[in-house]
């Protein structure tokens, strides 16, 4: 079983696409934001193993890992063993290289049902004090909304990577501070 405390814990809300044009900048800001809060005690990340900006953001915790950082942990937590099954075969070896490498993997059902999705991003939130986001605020609805609206409602603290250009070098402000 895996242990997580709330205090030392962020995930990771975002698009299943992030534009190739963009890709650089925003891993540059994820490193910066995981680092800021790496020094402030958060080790644990919490990612939805889905495509796209969950994929991107679990590749750079592991890299962290693999360079600066030894006890940083990348979580998955998968709403369902399968939820890759209709994925093409580049996305599918990318999902299966970050399963292999991650710390822990949290499967939340047994199999797919209407809802298992939103239980995933309820359970990632529930369990972080941060949600670090690639969200563009234009687009009401679909899962990173939902997301961002629950993490509002929670008072999770969020930060969000979609302006990579105009992010502050420490975007959040930890209540203590």
């Amino acid at each position: 079983m895996i242990r997580l405390l709330r205090e030392r814990t962020a995930c990771f809300t975002g698009h299943r696409t992030v534009p190739p044009r963009g890709a650089s900048e925003l891993t540059e800001s994820l490193e910066k934001q995981i680092m800021f809060l790496y020094e402030k005690g958060i080790t644990d990340y919490l990612a939805g193993g889905a495509k796209g900006f969950d994929a991107l953001a679990a590749a750079v915790v592991l890299k962290l890992r693999d360079v600066s950082c030894p006890d940083i942990r990348l979580i998955l937590v998968l709403p369902c063993p399968d939820q890759y099954k209709t994925w093409n075969e580049l996305d599918i070896a990318l999902h299966r290289e970050i399963r292999n490498r991650a710390s822990g993997i949290i499967t939340l059902a047994d199999e797919y049902y209407d809802g298992c999705m939103l239980a995933r991003n309820r359970y990632m939130v529930d369990n972080s004090l941060v949600c670090i986001a690639y969200y563009n605020a234009s687009r009401i609805g679909g899962g990173t909304y939902h997301t961002m609206t629950y993490c509002q409602r929670q008072g999770v603290l969020t930060v969000n990577l979609y302006d990579t250009l105009n992010i502050p070098d420490n975007p959040i402000t930890f209540p203590e501070d």
